[in-house]
């Protein structure tokens, strides 16, 4: 009985989260071909169980499991969020730690419970708690990783990107029409960043907002350094093709800097590799002979 119930939950969570997603999905897809065709206009409605119980339900409890969670949490994921690319919302995120924090403990529990022929231990109720906890703290770290990666990838395409801004500002373009050209030049975060800069200064942005706002999206003291240099530079009304060439000096000064920093923490972090690993190979190649004919010598007196 126990076990029909813990399916039947596990079941009915997914179910729900899953219609849950396609609901958001196809109300974006509506709006877009509401604005597309606003002569034709296609209202999908839904039916009334999804509408009255589901999804009020699954929002409800996402709403509930957020409340839950820590603030700085929470407001650590948004950044990440924000940082990665803005694949998804802070919502449709926690729906989905909700749904591993959850569905994993259970698939533990009906798996052993299986195993044991239908009976209750301590070792089936130990591991919960902390498998809860890693449904939480997994997708926190994929998500921390994911905002890593790009900002890795922004970082190694800055040199490059500033080079290509540098000569097109010297060579007599706008600062906006150099930004275009590298958007349009290199394929990336980076270059996702600036298309998108881009269009809020078409919907109304100063470029100086614009510009902070990109800094505060990737979160890398680099993109922070060169948008500060920027906006000081239009303020006092000095040449900005000289700033931009001394940021990208700069910048490939502490690419070199960090690489060598790195280079000289490689010993040290090779220790306990060589410790753990290396060393007991050594050892038993070495010294084991020698303890074999030890121990045959004083087994035979």
């Amino acid at each position: 009985m126990i076990i029909f119930i813990t399916s039947t939950a596990t079941t009915l969570a997914i179910f729900l989260f899953a219609l849950w997603y396609v609901r958001s999905k196809g109300e974006m897809d509506a709006r877009i071909r509401e604005l597309g065709d606003q002569q034709r206009m296609v209202v999908q409605e839904l039916d009334p169980f999804s509408q009255r119980v589901a999804f009020p339900f699954v929002h409800g409890a996402v709403s509930t499991f957020m409340s839950l969670m820590p603030t700085s949490l929470i407001a650590r994921a948004r950044r990440w969020l924000v940082t990665a690319g803005d694949t998804t919302t802070v919502s449709q995120f926690f729906s989905v730690v909700l749904v591993t924090s959850t569905l994993v403990p259970a698939l533990w529990f009906v798996m052993l419970w299986i195993a044991k022929g239908g009976t209750i231990s301590l070792i089936v109720l130990v591991p919960l708690p902390f498998l809860a906890l890693g449904g939480v703290f997994v997708p926190m770290f994929l998500l921390r990783r994911s905002a890593k990666s790009r900002q890795k990838k922004v970082w190694r395409s800055m040199p490059s990107a500033l080079d290509l801004l540098t000569t097109c500002v010297e060579a007599g373009l706008s600062l906006d029409f150099a930004m275009q050209r590298v958007a349009e030049r290199y394929k990336g975060p980076l270059a996702d960043e600036i298309e998108r800069m881009i269009r809020e200064i078409g919907l109304g942005k100063t470029r100086r907002e614009a510009l902070l706002d990109m800094a505060e999206r990737l979160d890398l003291p680099d993109v922070s350094t060169f948008v500060n240099s920027v906006i000081q530079a239009e303020q006092l009304g000095t040449s900005v093709g000289q700033v931009l060439r001394v940021q990208s000096n700069q910048l490939r000064m502490r690419r070199r800097q960090r690489a060598e920093q790195v280079a000289r923490q490689a010993p040290v972090k090779m220790v306990f590799p060589l410790v753990f690993f290396l060393m007991p190979s050594l050892f038993i190649v070495t010294i084991g002979p020698v303890v074999l004919s030890v121990i045959d010598t004083v087994n035979n007196k």
